[in-house]
């Protein structure tokens, strides 16, 4: 599991460059063990074959697989060290089987030539790929920066999770943020599409004016999400993306009788779940409105329902439920079904525990996932849910 909240990495694949892994050392072997194969063929032939001279079944000049099937995964230098070993062995061999001089040149020429492809194959190879993750771990960094720690309201308590996908060359626009201001705190959870810094840089900014919306006026999150929708035409940003932004609302009624309100508005993005102190989970669905950055005029609507104290609501990205074997609504259920086995368990290892669950090791798309538990408020706020922290801290250094 990834340090909460934070972007971070499942292996240490990837820290090491391209090439340099345990793996590295198979693709040397292989083209050593061709080698060997090769010139035990070459031997057994002229054996085997009497009525011809050996120059007649000489294959020396097959030698040149052996450094190619190297190149295909290995470093230049493991490439280049079969090549040589390729042409050495060729030239035994065409001086054991007493291949003329002009013959014999061109094989080990061609196992040479050979060899030299591989190596340059080999090196554009790992050149191309050392570049990809310098520029995955650019997007990688550039999310995590934008991913602050979360505040913590008196008698709310906020927990986050972020998990990259396990193929390692999926980096998106997967973010969750949380605000608190006058009107209440405001809860976002969003996904712009794309899997490269790109999607990263336009999530940064769609964030970014989020953020500003949600403390500029008391409104509610369907007008937040249309002046989003209008700036992103107005600035000319070639977004497209699916949001959930909840608010947690309470009057001065819903105090007194120990209640809170939730207030959303869902863009195209999957439904949010309520999870009731008694084990009951509650689909959020209605008809999700259009996602942002298809029509500006686009028409936004807001749901409402009681936040119950020892309620815990969940907004998530559709990493978590969507697979290529099933529909989108079956992975909701599943999602359910685990939330609700885990009612009454603390926040943190009830997310540890539905993610361990629904994704298992591998998840096949980046995952953002935001919890919110309404603790009563007639008792102090459970050591569990840590202090009161209204303000956002800065990222960890790293």
């Amino acid at each position: 599991m990834t340090t909460p909240g934070r972007p971070g990495r499942r292996r240490a694949r990837a820290s090491r460059r391209p090439g340099t892994g345990s793996g590295g050392s198979l693709w040397p072997l292989l083209g050593a063990s061709v080698v060997a194969l090769l010139a035990v063929v070459d031997v057994v032939a002229v054996s085997v074959v009497d009525d011809e001279p050996p120059s007649a079944t000489n294959i020396a000049g097959t030698l040149a697989l052996a450094p190619a099937l190297t190149g295909a995964g290995g470093t230049r230098r493991q490439t280049l060290g079969v090549g040589v070993l390729a042409v050495a062995v060729a030239w035994l061999l065409v001086a054991v089987d007493d291949v003329h001089t002009l013959p014999a040149a061109t094989r080990v020429s061609v196992v040479a030539l050979g060899a030299v492809l591989a190596v340059w194959v080999a090196h554009v190879r790992i050149r191309h790929a050392a570049q990809l993750q310098d520029r995955r771990e650019a997007a990688r960094t550039l999310q995590a920066a934008m991913l602050t720690e979360l505040p913590q309201p008196d008698h709310l308590e906020l927990a986050c999770r972020y998990l990259p996908a396990s193929s390692g060359d999926q980096v998106g626009g997967d973010w969750y943020d949380a605000v608190v201001a006058d009107s209440g705190t405001t809860l976002v959870i969003g996904d712009v599409m794309g899997h490269d810094v790109g999607a990263a840089a336009d999530m940064g900014q769609v964030r970014a004016m989020l953020r500003a919306y949600a403390v500029d006026r008391p409104e509610p999150p369907s007008a937040l999400l249309c002046r989003l929708e209008r700036s992103v035409q107005v600035l000319g940003l070639d977004v497209l993306a699916t949001a959930v932004v909840a608010r947690v609302e309470q009057t001065a009624e819903d105090r007194a009788r120990g209640l809170r309100r939730l207030r959303w508005s869902n863009a195209g993005h999957p439904p949010p779940l309520l999870l009731h102190a008694d084990g009951r989970v509650e689909v959020l669905d209605g008809e999700p409105d259009l996602m942002l950055g298809v029509d500006p005029d686009a028409v936004r609507e807001d749901g409402t329902c009681e936040l119950p104290p020892g309620s815990t609501l969940l907004l998530y990205t559709d990493g978590l439920v969507e697979r290529r074997d099933a529909t989108l609504e079956a992975g909701v259920a599943l999602l359910a079904r685990e939330l609700a086995a885990r009612a009454g368990q603390p926040l943190a290892q009830l997310l540890d525990g539905v993610l361990g669950a629904v994704l298992g090791e591998d998840p096949e798309d980046d995952v953002a996932v935001l919890a919110v538990r309404a603790h009563p408020e007639d008792r102090p706020r459970p050591q569990e849910a840590g202090p009161t922290r209204l303000t956002p801290g800065p990222p960890p250094r790293r």
